[in-house]
């Protein structure tokens, strides 16, 4: 009888065919930054299929992805990119200024001073990291940092703004297939007087 079993549990384990692949843990958007949080390894049988996915001891951590990809999603290896180069900019956040924004979701950031209302700074851009903090700079609110990986243009573009009197940043976030606006062109009708 003990043979029997022992042979038994030798034809089913050689049988397996599964094997661990990277999973997405959660959401992440185009343009994301992969980290360690975004990913669980899954064993799974993918027969001819086998080659197009990436075997769980392969580092992807700190790729990018090409689109937008759903929690549970296998990750094949047509996927992935190396980052575009880039400056990673946080982004203080008042509390009133956002909803609820989470790594891997797109946002638009509009930029509003005293002499100009609603100009696009960013759109389409993925979320590397969502943190909420309290301070000084929130009063006794809680508000958010954002932290983006954008090209050098755009970070001067939301750094200077920042320096603008009176700025007021808000954030949205883009629904799935949501088209993002085109940035407006000039700043100059929002500079006002400088701090």
């Amino acid at each position: 009888m003990l043979v029997a079993v022992l042979v038994g549990s030798v034809v089913v384990s050689s049988a397996d065919r599964r094997r661990p692949v990277w999973s997405l843990s959660r959401d992440v958007a185009a343009g994301t930054v992969l980290t360690g949080a975004d990913l669980r390894p899954v064993r799974v049988q993918l027969g001819t299929a086998a080659s197009r996915y990436l075997d769980a001891d392969i580092a992807v951590a700190g790729r990018t992805v090409h689109r937008s990809l759903h929690g549970g999603e296998l990750l094949a290896a047509a996927e992935l990119a190396d980052p575009e180069p880039g400056v990673t900019v946080t982004i203080p956040m008042q509390p009133e200024n956002a909803p609820a924004i989470s790594r891997g979701e797109r946002i638009t950031l509009w930029l509003s001073t005293k002499t100009c209302h609603g100009l696009v700074l960013l759109s389409g851009v993925p979320v590397q990291s969502a943190d909420k903090v309290t301070g000084a700079a929130f009063g006794s609110a809680t508000g958010s940092l954002l932290i983006v990986r954008i090209s050098a243009a755009d970070a001067k573009r939301v750094v200077s703004s920042l320096d603008l009197e009176g700025a007021v940043l808000r954030a949205g976030v883009l629904s799935p297939g949501e088209q993002p606006e085109p940035p407006s062109e000039a700043l100059a009708s929002c500079a006002g007087s400088a701090r």
